[in-house]
């Protein structure tokens, strides 16, 4: 579990957790105020796999690194694209955000503790 785990493998989690939200929000607020509910699709498609990741992340698992990594790359390019789109000034900056803080979880998954961690040997 997470207790063992080292603090970049814990704030990795965190950082995926906050962000799968974050979206979801993101995606609630806008559908609110752009009268189009379905505008919420997209973000709760794309926080179901971050979440199952994150599972796997907690679990301890040993391909779900390499996992997480790979699907918070494609996320952040997901917020990136988003950026780069048509759409209000406070979605473009929250999804920047977003893209940093995906990022920034994929440097911390492929850190030496992180992955010490997830295959196992001395630290």
């Amino acid at each position: 579990m997470l207790r063992n785990a080292p603090a970049e493998v814990r704030l990795a989690c965190l950082v995926g957790a906050a962000g799968a939200l974050l979206f979801v929000l993101e995606g609630l607020l806008w559908a609110q105020l752009d009268g189009d509910p379905g505008v919420i699709r997209f973000p709760v498609i794309v926080a179901v796999p971050e979440l199952l990741v994150l599972v796997g992340l907690v679990a301890g698992l040993r391909p779900a690194r390499l996992t997480a990594a790979w699907l918070f790359g494609l996320v952040a390019l997901v917020h990136l694209l988003t950026v780069l789109g048509d759409g209000p000034v406070w979605v473009r900056v929250l999804s920047g955000v977003l893209s940093a803080v995906h990022v920034f979880a994929v440097v911390l998954l492929n850190t030496r503790p992180a992955r010490l961690h997830f295959i196992g040997g001395q630290r």
